[in-house]
C-alpha cells in the first residue's frame, strides 16, 4: 500500500504536471475567514478550492457535508479539474482535517491516486515554497470523472445502529476533547481515539507503529473491522487515513456522525459519566 502523506518538497516537484490536481479544501467552522477567502489570501500554485460543505457535500435532513450520491459528486470533481488519471493532492489547515475527507470520499469511490499534504499548509510555508494569489487557479479545464464501484468505506445511520452490542465490530469515537466533553454522550459501545492525538509535535501525522500503539490503546484491532465517527464526518476522516496507511484495512466512516445520530430521539446514547 503506498503511503498517502506527502512532503511539502516533494509536492513542489510535481507542480505543473498535468497528472496532477492539488486541492485547497480549508475551511471555516467559525467566525472568520472562510476557506476560500483562506485560499484567496495565498495558496499552493497551482491548487484550485473546493469547500467541503459547498462544493463536493449535500445537506440531508439538516446534516451538512454529507457525501453525495456517486452522480453529483463524479461532476464535482469534474469542475475541479480530477479525471480518473488523476493524482489528487488535498491539503487545509492541520487543525480542521478536510483534507483527509477528500481522500476518503476518493478512496470510497475507487480513485486509489489521491495523496495529502502532510503538515497542511502551514508546512508548506514553514518550508518557504511559492505561495500564490493568482485567481485563475480556482477556474481549472474540466475534466471527465466516473466513480467507480463503492469500495464500503461508508457507512449510513441504519447501519450504525445494526451494528450496537455486537464484539465483532469495533465503533470508534474520533471527536476532539472539547467536543467530546460539550456534547451528551456517545454512541453506546464506541471507544475515543481523537484524531488530534495522532498528530505529532512538528505538526506532522503519526506513522506506523505510533499510530498502532495509539490504536491499541483505543481497542482498535486490525484483525476488527472498525467504523469511526466524529462530529461531522471530518475528523474521523483524518484517523481513518492514519490507520490505514499504518496497515489497517477493514475500515469505514459513519458518515452523518454525530451530527446526525444525536438529532433522531430513537438513537440510543451512553451518556458521560
Amino acid at each position: 500500500m503506498n503511503q498517502i502523506y506527502l512532503e511539502p518538497a516533494a509536492l513542489a516537484e510535481m507542480l505543473g504536471r498535468p497528472d496532477v490536481r492539488v486541492v485547497d479544501t480549508r475551511a471555516s467552522l467559525a467566525d472568520g475567514p472562510g476557506g476560500r477567502d483562506m485560499w484567496a489570501a495565498g495558496h499552493v500554485p497551482g491548487a484550485v478550492h473546493a469547500d467541503w460543505i459547498e462544493d463536493w457535500g449535500t445537506t440531508v435532513d439538516g446534516v451538512e457535508g454529507m457525501l453525495p450520491e456517486p452522480e453529483e459528486f463524479a461532476k464535482a470533481m469534474s469542475r475541479l479539474g480530477v479525471g480518473n488519471d488523476t493524482l489528487v493532492v488535498a491539503y487545509d489547515d492541520n487543525s480542521l482535517f478536510t483534507a483527509s475527507r477528500l481522500a476518503w470520499a476518493l478512496l470510497h469511490h475507487g480513485h486509489q491516486r489521491v495523496a495529502i499534504l502532510d503538515g497542511g499548509f502551514p508546512a508548506w510555508q514553514a518550508a518557504g515554497l511559492e505561495v500564490s494569489t493568482d485567481q485563475a487557479d480556482g477556474r481549472p479545464e474540466p475534466r471527465d470523472y466516473r466513480p467507480g464501484a463503492p469500495q464500503g468505506m461508508r457507512r449510513e445511520m441504519d447501519e450504525v445502529r445494526a451494528l450496537l452490542g455486537r464484539d465483532d465490530v469495533t465503533l470508534v469515537d474520533c471527536r476532539m476533547e472539547e467536543t467530546f466533553a460539550a456534547s451528551e454522550g456517545r454512541i453506546p459501545g464506541a471507544n475515543r481515539l481523537p484524531s488530534p492525538s495522532l498528530i505529532g509535535e512538528d505538526g506532522r501525522f503519526r506513522r506506523g507503529e505510533d499510530v498502532a500503539r495509539l490504536a491499541a490503546d483505543a481497542g482498535v484491532d486490525k484483525d476488527r473491522p472498525a467504523v469511526l465517527y466524529c462530529g461531522g464526518g471530518v475528523s474521523a476522516a483524518a484517523v481513518l487515513i492514519a490507520l490505514r496507511d499504518a496497515g489497517f484495512s477493514d475500515l469505514a466512516l459513519y458518515d452523518g456522525s454525530w451530527s446526525e445520530w444525536s438529532q433522531h430521539a430513537d438513537n440510543p446514547i451512553q451518556r458521560h459519566g
